[in-house]
């Protein structure tokens, strides 16, 4: 797994909010438009997929209060975080496979390069980690569920204060796609939220963004 540097917050784990609750994670379901980086893909012959991904990964890395995490009781905040996908198998099993963002690669065109070759040898690049480990990680969690155009999902909780982001989008239908967040509201709220989807929906929108001049 990539390394990123981390930084100590000045943050009190004791005052964080909704320790106490049942559970400190919410979700929120959004349509956003999503056409002119199918139309992008389609032309590019690149997955719908990989561009997504690319586009989520972009949005939420450039939001602070997703990539936090508390190890050995302190707050802190990577400089970026990876994506952990599931891929379907031809017999409907799953493995997942890690996925480092476009910034991380010299083009779009590499990147998408990357996920294929990360799909094609799968059994060599399967993500391992166990469980109780994953919530300290640089990551979040991408899932596609690409034959349903849901209005809203849940998400399976690990634990009741869990910190990884889950995302998951679903078919897209008159230009849009549905992408349900989850998150924890000890650290994201409902501004961070608006944040993302706005993110989002501008790559979406605009793939051309994602090329590095």
């Amino acid at each position: 797994m990539e390394q990123y540097n981390k930084k100590e917050l000045n943050i009190e784990v004791k005052n964080l909010p909704f320790q106490d609750f049942l559970t400190s994670r919410y979700s929120m379901t959004v349509r956003v438009n999503a056409q002119k980086t199918y139309e992008y893909s389609k032309k590019n012959n690149m997955p719908f997929f990989n561009m997504a991904v690319a586009c989520i990964l972009e949005a939420i890395n450039e939001i602070s209060e997703f990539k936090r995490r508390i190890i050995d009781n302190k707050v802190y905040e990577y400089d970026k975080i990876n994506a952990i996908s599931p891929i379907m198998q031809e017999d409907h099993t799953i493995r997942e496979i890690e996925i480092l963002p476009l910034s991380e690669h010299d083009s779009l065109e590499r990147f998408n390069e990357y996920i294929e070759e990360k799909k094609k040898n799968i059994e060599s690049n399967e993500f391992l980690v166990e469980p109780s480990l994953r919530d300290q990680m640089p990551i979040c969690n991408l899932s596609c569920i690409p034959w349903i155009n849901f209005d809203s999902m849940t998400n399976i909780i690990a634990s009741p204060n869990q910190l990884m982001p889950v995302i998951t989008w679903g078919k897209l239908v008159d230009g849009k796609i549905p992408v349900s967040l989850t998150a924890s509201h000890m650290f994201v709220f409902s501004y961070h939220f608006k944040l993302f989807y706005e993110k989002l929906e501008q790559y979406l929108e605009k793939p051309e963004l994602l090329i590095k001049g």
